[in-house]
Parts: C-alpha cells; structure tokens; sequence
C-alpha cells in the first residue's frame, strides 16, 4: 500500500498513451464496429428477407399482369416478321414495289444500251452495263463462269449453178435500211446456225415442206428422189433442229431452212400490208438465224451432258447425237424465192399454202443441171461466258425463288431476243432495290440471274442448273423465265400447274398499262380465258422443269397474228427502231411485265405459306391420262396386263385429283388462314401448332414436283428425266403430258409402256401419300 503511493505521488519521466486512444486500439474499434453493424444489418434483413422476396415478386407479378393485360392480339405472321426484325407488312411490300415501277420506267434506256452492238455469246459489252447497272442499284453480283464447246461463225453461203454456171449467189445478210441504223452495224452477224456443221456441198435440191416426218413420209410414198439432195425445208411447225435432224435421218446432204411468210398470218405483203420499216410486215430480206443442235432432248454443253463445264480442262465427251453431222444454213424469203421456182412441175406438190413468189409448192427434185452449193465454216472451241448472279438474302434459309434472263443475241439488235426480258430483269431488280433502302429484307431469298449462252443451247443456265444441282433441287422453290418478253399484244403464260393461282392472284394486282382500273388478269382473261399453257422448250427454264423438278414458269406479249406488227425473228431487224414503231411504242407492255413479275415473286417470298396448289396439276395429269388411257386401249384391245395395270394408275390419278388434292387445298387454305389470325398471348399453343404445321406443308408443297424427277429419264434423251414434262419428241417447241408413256404408246413398245406406267403408278403413291399424311 505504501509502495503504490509513492509511485503515484512521482512524477513521470517519459508520458505514455492510455490502450484506449492508440492507432491499434482505434482500427481495432473500427473494425469491431463494422463487423457490428454488418451483422446487425444482416440480421435485419435476414428478420425481413421473406416479406422483401413478397414485395419483389408481387411487383414482379404486378408488372407483367399490367403489361399482359394490355398486350395487343397477334397473328403468327406478325410475329414471325416481328422476331426478324421486320417492320413490312405484305400489302406494305406490294405497295412500295408498285409504285416504284409505276413513277419510273427505264425500259428505253436499257435497251438503248443493250442493242448498241453485237452482243454474241461471251460478250463483254453486254456483261460490263448488265453488272454495272445492279451495282448502281446496291446489289453485289457474283460472276459464275463456265466454258463450254461452241462455234463463232467465219463465212457460209449458197449458190445456184445452171449447167455449171453461176446463176445466183446469196449475200447472207439482210438489206441496210435507212432508217434503221442497226442495220448499218460497222459489225454485222453473218447468218448461221449455231452448232451446224461444217462443209461444202453442191448437189441437186428438193423441198420438203417443214421436215416433218410425215412430211418425209409423204415424199416417200410419192417416189421422190432424197438421197444424197440438199434439203429445203421451211420454218415453222417444229424446231430447227429437229428439222436437221430428220433432214440428215433421210438422206440429205446439206439443209436449207428458209422463212416463208406465209407463217406471219395476216399481216403480209400479199395481203396488202406494207413490209418493214414502212408498215407492219415482215421484211424479205430478214435471215431467221437459230441453233439447230439437238437442244430438245440435251440442251448445254453437247461435250459434257449432264455436268457442267467448269474450267478449259473439263473432261470432254464427243458431241455426236447432239448436233447434226451435215451443213445447215438460214435463207431469207427473198434469196429462196430465186431458187424454189427451179422445182415448179417437178415430183408432187404439197396440199400446203405459202407466200414465196413465183413459187408452186413442188417437191422436185431439181433437174440433173440445176444444183446447189450449201457452204458452211464455223469456228468450234471452248469459249468462256459469264453468268450473273444477285442474290437478295431471306429471312428464312434454305428457300429461294429465281428469276432468270439471257442477254446473249444472234446479232446486233436483239430488242425483243433478248432485250425486252435483260431490261425486265433490271427493271425488277431496281424496284426491289427500293424495298432494300427502306430497310425491307425478304422472307425467303430471291436471285436475279442473267444468263449467257442460251441462244446455242441454254448454256449457261444449263451449266448452272448441273453445277448446283444437289443445292438447287433442295433449296429452290420456283424458277421464272424471261425471254422475248414483248413481241406482241396477246399476254400468254405457260407454267407448272402448282404457279398457276400465284401467277392470276399476281396479274389481278397488275395494273394492266398504268391503268389502275383494268388489271392485267382482266386483259388475260378477255383475251385468251385466263389459260395456263404446258411448258414447251427453248428457253432457259429447261434445266430447272425438265430436269429438277423446279416448278417453272414462263410468260410473255405474243404476236396476234391478225393485226399485230410481224416479229422479225432473229433477224437484224429486231431493233429498237422496231420496237419503238411496232413492238411497245410507249414501253407500257414492259412496264407491266416488270410489275407482274415482281410481283409474282415477292408473292411467291413474302407467304409464309407456299402458294401452290396441287388441285390444278393432278387435273392437268387426269385429263392428259385419259387421252393415253384410250389410245392404250385402242392400241392394245387385247393386251389385259397392260388394260389391267393402266386401269390401276387410272383410278390412282382420279383419287388424286377428284378426292386428295382437294383435301390437301382445302387444308393449306384453312391452315393460311390461321397464319393470318389474331390470337390472345395466352394461347401461344396454338401458334406453336400452326408454326409446325405451317412448316409440315410448306416441306410437302416443295417436295410435290420433285417426286416426279427420274433417275432414268426418257428413253434416248436420258437427260429429260421429268415424268410429267418434257418437249414434245416430234416437234421440239410444245409441251408434251407424261411424255415417256405417250413416246412408249406412239412406238407401241409394250415392254416400254409397262415401264412407263409401273414408275408412274409408283410415283403417283407416292404423290397421295404425301397429300393425305
């Protein structure tokens, strides 16, 4: 006690800090009370977490109650576009497309460009404005090129020879006319044929009306004198090739195929009209040149059938059966009309009418003394030529609609072969590129190809189609054609039964001229019913019908044949100075075309739904099986295995077109209707359920005209592998129904027949199958 009071009582050398206001002590206290006050805080809000969660969730709850109450009904289609990102409504599309078309028409320019020179095969000119003009308009074209074997013409001629002297020489090439400047082309196209070939033949001559068999046959029963002749054979009826080819099938040294104008119908000189440039008639001098290769049975490259010739070093096979081994040239009506006189009184005389002067329509042959020389050099080597592609991405993938026009001309000119359709095909892409700038973005994708080389063969819409075969048979929808869209006043379409009601519901949304007041269906309607031709040949839609199963389409303004301006086929006279007198003065028919075929795509894109209908083709097949079904019948009344399995695909057909394909119609029409109706957020179901529908059909719908592809193909033109279409066999042009059983028929091959009618009996199950699953 003692000691503790000293201590006090002394004073402290060195003062000290209390524990309590040390920096330790002060980080130390503050550190005790955070963690305090976290535990704190954290009791509090474990104590009021639950009522917390309540509040959050009944706002949450709140919320979506208020948003959903005032959430607006939906259609499928509106939300489907909505997920996209696409702010268009289809009337909205439509709307825009029009009237971009219809407050400008470049028609006049384009051809303007596209007639300037002489644009062959491979042509550079035609492919720099073409490529030039779709960049301008925002697009990106690829260039595809391909290299197939053709011929550049160096000279050809003919001459008639009297007792070993010259009487006539033709000049091979049409008259110059003042006013018409193409016909002065510094460089002009000498008249040829594509794929002819080569020689040098002097021989005596005989007429053979159009080289039809029956002609040939008729010449036969009369004793007429064919072997070893030059044949002169007029146009019209079938193909220039087939005409070749039935030529050198009976004997002919060389052929001459002439344009007689007998074959314009009323509008002649004979009849009183006058002829170009004066008046609406065919001028004499005018040289119809044309391919004569084989093109109806193997269109493209005749050195690889069936793939395409992608580079110089393409494996080759040899052409033979795909082109004529003789001579052929073209004539004009006024260099024959020096020649056919020479045969009057001579053989027999056809039961046939024609305008050639002087002349009687007698077979001859010509005397001993009086002969032709046919002359013909052509340049044959693999050219390069280019194909243009503009693609337009859609919304969905794996679905696309093209359409497709050649710029390749026999000569300079080529206004309406092929310029009405290239300037089309521009115009289109020009109102599609207006939809573009506005943001729009179609629901499925659409190309713009411009094809070269069709004239030879439809080269490079064929090397296309056989390159992209696999992609193009699973991916494309339907393929529209344009070529020589404008020749006349008479709007005919010729097409795959499934385009049929898109093509009218387009037409009806046409404005037939400008004139918002008269449609383009009602003119289609007034003039010819309405009627949708079978698809024929000729043209670059071959390879996509006849040989995917693409359902196609092909339409044009044809000659009346009554009143109509004569279309100079062809010739050097297919001008724009024609064009603008004669063919579409103001360039409305043009116009309206390019409306309809915009139109008809965007259709064809913009519907969830595909719009085909299947109804329209299972007739077409019932009414032409019913013609088979009875020359079957009348060809073999005794034959009950054939009577037995025709009976069987007879009643197959008519279950499918009186029972299936209505079903089948009347579902997609009751399911489009769906895609288009209202419905409240909470039956979301119901959506799903259409969507898959909706997906199911649209499968089916494409999958209708590929069940008619073949691995087989036609008997001899194994390329033709559709079973439903394909050129007719004896004329080339027209379409012909189930062409292998009617070709089997017509032979009266039995073993053929069974054949034909067993893979389409196997085929037309299928067909039900798909309509009623």
């Amino acid at each position: 006690m003692e000691a503790h009071a000293e201590s006090e009582s002394q004073p402290l050398l060195h003062p000290t800090r209390t524990r309590e206001n040390s920096v330790a002590s002060l980080f130390a206290r503050g550190r005790s009370n955070t963690i305090n006050g976290l535990k704190t805080g954290y009791d509090t809000v474990k104590r009021h977490r639950i009522q917390f969660l309540y509040f959050s969730f009944a706002s949450l709850v709140l919320y979506l109650t208020f948003t959903l109450a005032f959430l607006p009904r939906t259609s499928l289609s509106r939300d489907f576009r909505r997920l996209h990102f696409s702010k268009f409504t289809k009337a909205e599309t439509y709307r825009i497309y029009l009237e971009s078309l219809l407050r400008e028409n470049q028609i006049e320019r384009h051809l303007d460009a596209y007639t300037a020179e002489r644009h062959l095969a491979g042509d550079q000119n035609a492919l720099d404005y073409t490529v030039n003009e779709l960049k301008a308009l925002g697009f990106s074209p690829k260039i595809e090129k391909y290299y197939p074997w053709l011929n550049t013409p160096i000279d050809s001629g003919m001459s008639l020879w009297i007792n070993g002297t010259l009487e006539f020489k033709s000049g091979m090439a049409e008259d110059a006319l003042e006013e018409d400047s193409t016909s002065f082309s510094p460089f002009p196209t000498p008249a040829f044929h594509g794929y002819s070939a080569n020689g040098n033949v002097t021989a005596r001559f005989v007429y053979c009306n159009y080289g039809k068999n029956e002609d040939y046959e008729f010449l036969k029963n009369k004793g007429v004198h064919l072997e070893g002749m030059i044949h002169v054979i007029r146009y019209g009826v079938l193909f220039r090739g087939l005409k070749v080819k039935n030529a050198e099938k009976n004997g002919a040294a060389g052929v001459i195929l002439y344009t007689d104008p007998y074959e314009d119908g009323q509008v002649t000189e004979r009849n009183g009209f006058k002829s170009y440039p004066d008046g609406p008639a065919r001028h004499a001098s005018g040289f119809e040149r044309g391919s004569v290769q084989f093109f109806t049975d193997f269109p493209g490259d005749p050195t690889t059938p069936g793939y395409a010739s992608k580079s110089p070093e393409t494996k080759r096979v040899s052409p033979g059966g795909k082109m004529p081994t003789i001579p052929s040239i073209p004539m004009s009506a006024k260099d024959i009309s020096r020649i056919l006189p020479y045969l009057n009184s001579r053989g027999c005389q056809f039961d046939v009418e024609g305008n050639i002067k002087g002349f009687e329509y007698y077979s001859g042959p010509s005397d001993e003394h009086t002969k032709l020389q046919v002359f013909n050099e052509q340049d044959y080597k693999v050219e390069e030529i280019f194909d243009v592609i503009t693609e337009i991405p859609g919304i969905l993938k794996g679905s696309s609609i093209i359409i497709g026009s050649h710029r390749d001309s026999w000569t300079t000119g080529g206004a309406a072969d092929p310029g009405s359709g290239s300037s089309i095909l521009l115009e289109v892409a020009r109102g599609l590129s207006k939809l573009l700038e506005k943001g729009w973005k179609p629901l499925r994708t659409i190309k713009l190809i411009s094809w070269d080389g069709e004239e030879p063969a439809m080269l490079g819409s064929t090397e296309y189609g056989e390159n992209h075969a696999v992609k193009l048979q699973k991916q494309s929808l339907a393929y529209l054609n344009l070529d020589t869209v404008i020749t006349g006043c008479i709007f005919r379409c010729e097409a795959n039964p499934l385009l049929s009601e898109v093509l009218k519901e387009a037409a009806s949304l046409t404005p037939f001229h400008g004139n918002p007041d008269y449609s383009l269906l009602e003119e289609w309607k007034n003039r010819t019913g309405g009627k949708v031709d079978v698809l024929g040949a000729g043209t670059d839609f071959m390879v996509f019908q006849n040989h995917l199963g693409i359902p196609s389409a092909n339409f044009k303004f044809l000659s009346n044949e009554i009143n109509d301006p004569v279309y100079q086929h062809h010739t050097i006279y297919d001008s724009l100075t024609w064009m603008k007198r004669f063919g579409d003065r103001n360039y409305e028919s043009h116009n309206t075309m390019a409306i309809f075929t915009g139109i008809s795509v965007l259709m064809l894109s913009e519907n969830e739904l595909v719009t085909f209908k299947t109804h329209d083709y299972a007739q077409l097949i019932q009414e032409n099986f019913k013609k088979w079904h009875a020359l079957l019948n009348k060809a073999f009344p005794n034959d009950q295995y054939i009577a037995s399995e025709s009976l069987k695909l007879s009643s197959l057909i008519s279950l499918i077109a009186d029972n299936a394909s209505v079903k089948f119609d009347d579902n997609v029409t009751s399911l489009r209707k769906k895609v288009s109706q209202d419905f409240p957020w909470w039956k979301i179901y119901k959506k799903i359920a259409i969507f898959l529908r909706l997906s199911v059909a649209n499968n089916k719908l494409k999958k209708v005209d590929r069940l008619f592809v073949t691995d087989r193909g036609l008997k001899d033109r194994g390329w033709m592998r559709h079973s439903i279409f394909a050129p007719e066999k004896e004329s080339g042009y027209v379409g012909d129904v189930m062409p292998g059983l009617h070709e089997a028929i017509v032979a009266g091959d039995p073993q053929e027949i069974l054949e034909w009618l067993h893979i389409l009996t196997n085929q037309m199950s299928l067909i039900r199958e798909l309509l009623e699953v």
